[in-house]
């Protein structure tokens, strides 16, 4: 998990440099609302939140993204992304890997030939850490953006007293994509949804990174993702949005091209 022992051996757990500033805990957030007080409260609240969050978010247009991730004569163009991406290149900025994550769904590997977690997710329960880094391997062979093989990559190499240089490379990937993905939006409704290309990924963000105890009820909002959730020290509001557009486009497409 991201907020575990090993991953705040280089950082401050009370002042993680991966939460945008609006993800630490605020005293507006914890605001209990009802009634009519929650309409005016909600609305202070939406506004105060459009300000800062305009601040830390990425602007995610995937019109945009395809352009620039196929254009071979662009230093965005996706081939040469990815393969920075694989060789852990330490220059890669935000956009980039912002490119690399959102630009992976445009990819044919996206939703064809994936592997499957099931047995990376049974190694994990038995910790044998030498067969959880052969796995994650596989996975991240196909799907390089995979959070949970990133993840249980460097922290099997972390219990495998491994170099600090070779687990710590995992575990800034890690928190590089999922700062993407908390810049993508601020979650508070559909249209400033946080933007995610798995559905995995949502369970991620909600479990290790806002440390959500309990999902109490989730639906399909239009192309989003909407879970009820009981509040947490880095997640204060009760309702959380994720755009999921992106598979459900692509699956569509396989669909029709069948």
């Amino acid at each position: 998990m991201f907020r575990s022992h090993w991953a705040f051996l280089s950082g401050d757990k009370n002042a993680d440099p991966e939460l945008p500033h609006w993800a630490h805990p605020q005293p507006l957030a914890t605001i209990k609302l009802n009634t009519m007080r929650h309409y005016i409260l909600a609305f202070i609240i939406s506004c105060f939140f459009g300000t800062v969050f305009g601040q830390d978010e990425l602007v995610i247009n995937y019109e945009s993204i395809q352009e620039l991730i196929s254009n071979k004569e662009g230093e965005s163009y996706y081939p040469n992304l990815l393969k920075r991406f694989n060789e852990f290149d330490s220059t890669l900025t935000l956009k980039d890997y912002s490119l690399i994550y959102y630009g992976f769904s445009f990819q044919d590997d996206y939703l064809n030939n994936q592997p499957t977690e099931t047995n990376l997710k049974e190694f994990l329960k038995t910790n044998d850490y030498e067969k959880i880094v052969s796995e994650c391997l596989n996975i991240l062979d196909k799907n390089p953006v995979s959070l949970l093989a990133t993840n249980k990559m460097g922290y099997a190499l972390f219990k495998l007293k491994k170099p600090e240089k070779e687990w710590k490379k995992y575990q800034n990937r890690y928190r590089a994509i999922r700062k993407v993905i908390v810049y993508s939006g601020n979650g508070l409704s559909a249209e400033s949804a946080f933007k995610v290309i798995y559905v995995s990924d949502e369970y991620d963000i909600l479990y290790d990174y806002f440390e959500i105890s309990k999902i109490h009820n989730q639906s399909l909002v239009g192309m989003c993702g909407r879970f009820e959730v009981e509040p947490s020290e880095y997640y204060k509001l009760k309702e959380i949005y994720f755009d999921i557009s992106r598979k459900l486009i692509r699956q569509q497409e396989i669909i029709d091209n069948k």
